[in-house]
């Protein structure tokens, strides 16, 4: 988990005393001492030694390949498109222009590439475009905080068939039973515990204090205003999941959304000339997927790249073919969205200037809808 983006402020809303203010450069300052080595290690240990041959493989693939990785850069432009279209299904009827919401969510996808633990930075810049497109602050840190779980839930459900599947793949096991019942048990368990911080959020709230308070005490971090703040922003945006037909929506977009970033992950293994069953894709994309939400490295550069080629070198991959498909599935997962948000950017930004910033309705809304205690933004 990161820090969220209105930083660690006490429950009364004012900022911390000097050496509090002092530690944040601290901990930046070891988050890049750690991540520098582990992607040095990554680069030394799973591509250099690889890196003539998977040239090599790539001078020698057939023309066909380069059809198979159009595909695969369809696919991923798919998957942005579900991504947005299940982030105006959370904001609601307040929700911008579809074209306005695709441009805030690959700025704030930029952000969260290129720094360590951006997602908190990430998760502020959005909700700042957003109110600028007249979005009350609190819809959108809801919106944003119910997005999150949801598409982590469906990652974990996700994975969790991958490894089924890999297990029933050959013959059937024990095993794939229990996996099978630990999926039903997941949804089972999310679904109760969002109805429970839709209808008694109070008593949520305070049992999420209290339950935190040792790990607070230990690390400082985080505060007692940021889990207040993160359970009122989910349970404002359960309200509105109470209707099936938005949650049936919401989870439409958000499977097409992994849906389409694994079937990209799998046509450029294809078009490096990787042949292996779908479950032991599903599994490789499901570890690299869980292990990115970790806020080692920037977009968790390095950690994905070396957990899915390590994967597939273990299902009998050529190490070769993997780190050629796995960093072509990178380039356009990871990349073209990082260039093609600085495009839109500057075009972003000039069309929210033009709109004069939020409206008076909108600022109104604002403390209309703010909860008691502040909502300091939503943690990935």
């Amino acid at each position: 988990m990161t820090p969220a983006p209105g930083g660690d402020a006490p429950p009364d809303g004012r900022r911390g005393a000097a050496p509090h203010r002092a530690s944040r450069p601290s901990r930046l300052r070891w988050v890049l001492i750690i991540t520098a080595p582990f992607l040095v290690a990554v680069a030394v240990v799973v591509a250099a030694p690889h890196a003539d041959d998977a040239f090599l493989v790539l001078s020698e693939l057939p023309p066909s390949a380069s059809i198979v990785a159009g595909a695969a850069l369809f696919a991923e432009a798919a998957s942005l498109t579900a991504a947005s279209r299940a982030t105006r299904v959370v904001l609601g009827p307040v929700a911008p222009a579809f074209r306005h919401v695709l441009a805030v969510d690959l700025v704030a996808q930029g952000v969260r590439s290129v720094l360590p633990g951006g997602a908190a930075t990430s998760a502020g810049l959005r909700i700042s475009l957003l109110h600028r497109f007249d979005v009350p602050v609190p819809i959108a840190a809801s919106a944003a905080t119910t997005g999150v779980v949801v598409s982590n839930t469906v990652l974990g459900a996700l994975f969790i068939s991958g490894v089924a599947l890999t297990a029933w793949h050959g013959r059937p096991s024990p095993g794939v039973t229990l996996l099978v019942g630990a999926v039903l048990a997941l949804a089972v368990a999310v679904g109760l515990g969002c109805a429970l911080v839709a209808r008694r959020s109070d008593g949520v709230r305070k049992g999420a204090v209290r339950l935190t308070a040792p790990l607070r005490r230990a690390v400082g971090h985080p505060s007692e205003a940021t889990i207040v703040g993160y359970v009122d922003g989910l349970a404002l945006g359960m309200s509105r999941l109470r209707s099936a037909r938005t949650l049936a929506t919401l989870l439409t977009w958000v499977g097409c959304n992994w849906a389409a970033d694994l079937v990209a992950f799998g046509l450029m293994l294809v078009a490096a000339g990787a042949r292996l069953p779908w479950p032991v894709v599903v599994l490789a994309y499901g570890i690299a997927n869980v292990l990115a939400t970790v806020p080692i490295s920037p977009g968790a550069l390095g950690l994905v790249e070396g957990a899915a080629v390590t994967t597939l070198h273990v299902a009998g991959v050529p190490t070769s073919v993997a780190l050629l498909g796995v960093l072509g599935w990178r380039a356009v997962e990871y990349w073209l969205p990082m260039l093609a948000a600085l495009v839109v950017a500057p075009f972003l930004l000039a069309s929210t200037r033009r709109r004069g910033g939020a409206s008076s309705w909108s600022r109104l809304r604002s403390r209309q809808l703010t909860p008691r205690r502040s909502y300091r933004g939503p943690t990935r």
